[in-house]
């Protein structure tokens, strides 16, 4: 019984243990250029490596737009034609892989600049018209030669390959006084500017030798608004001054039939960006015509 039990303990201790399943998924790069050509043809490429094998990869742009990519055996990478149609100078890129297990994995996003790509804006009724854009190179610029210029929009240059949180990615307001505001979002900055002509291209030194300032707000009179979690409505005064209108009757003799539809939600996160007026109870309390000309540039609202 003895020379039994050993046995069985022997044969059990040569067993080996079970493998555990593969469920990682390719180690995949970066696509390469990150340049394009506004409506021309431009081959993308990436590599992507896996111990199971690599199975297949798609090119995904602006997290919207999938092509599969072929491998090339030449090269030992993953490759693509793909042309720039959209009317959008930046636009992201990655490679989304998948091994032979079915294990898959995305790429990091990257942003690819589009030469000659007109920016999109859509009207009320949803057509898409060209924004003009235009840069002045200012790098070579000092502090005081930047802020001489203002009223003056600033940002520095992207060196290619970043990614949406790349601060270069960031236009900023500077004022009179030295001072660098960000817009929180385009609703803002398209109240105040119609296109993106005359970014000033400055230094990274430059760019940080301007102090922050506070956000920009709503320019007056262009816009109602509401925070998403209330229902009341603002319509914008001079120096960031929200004032509650006090009925729907109100919001029509000021903005119209349509004033539901000109309202725009601003996140809680900014409540401290304004400050707060009193009640419009009639159109006589509030002047819109009079709040959109109150102001030149953003300068006048700060």
């Amino acid at each position: 019984m003895k020379k039994f039990s050993l046995f069985l303990v022997l044969l059990l201790g040569t067993a080996s243990p079970a493998l555990a399943a593969d469920t990682t998924g390719p180690e995949v790069g970066t696509v390469s250029p990150l340049s394009a050509v506004y409506n021309v043809p431009q081959t993308y490429s990436v590599t992507a490596t896996d111990s199971s094998g690599v199975e297949s990869c798609t090119l995904v742009v602006s997290s919207i737009y999938e092509t599969p990519m072929a491998y090339n055996e030449d090269t030992d990478q993953w490759e693509v034609e793909y042309t720039f149609d959209t009317e959008r100078s930046a636009n992201s890129i990655r490679a989304r892989c998948e091994d032979t297990l079915g294990n898959e994995t995305s790429g990091k996003s990257r942003i690819v600049s589009v030469a000659g790509a007109p920016m999109e804006s859509t009207d009320g009724e949803g057509d898409v018209t060209p924004i003009e854009t235009s840069e002045v190179d200012a790098t070579d610029w000092s502090s005081a030669e930047v802020v001489a210029a203002s009223p003056v929009l600033i940002k520095t240059v992207c060196p290619g390959g970043e990614d949406f949180t790349h601060p270069c990615r960031t236009v900023y307001f500077l004022d009179n006084e030295g001072y660098r505001h960000a817009f929180p979002n385009e609703k803002v900055y398209f109240t105040w500017y119609a296109d993106y002509t005359d970014l000033h291209l400055v230094s990274s030194e430059t760019m940080s030798s301007f102090s922050l300032g506070r956000n920009i707000t709503y320019h007056p009179g262009t816009k109602l608004v509401k925070y998403q979690t209330v229902r009341t409505v603002y319509a914008v005064e001079r120096y960031s001054v929200l004032r509650p209108i006090a009925s729907e009757a109100t919001a029509i003799d000021l903005y119209g039939e349509n004033w539901n539809q000109q309202i725009d939600d601003i996140s809680e996160a900014f409540y401290a960006n304004y400050s707060y007026g009193e009640i419009i109870d009639e159109e006589s309390d509030f002047y819109v015509a009079a709040q959109t000309a109150s102001v030149d540039s953003i300068n006048d609202n700060l």
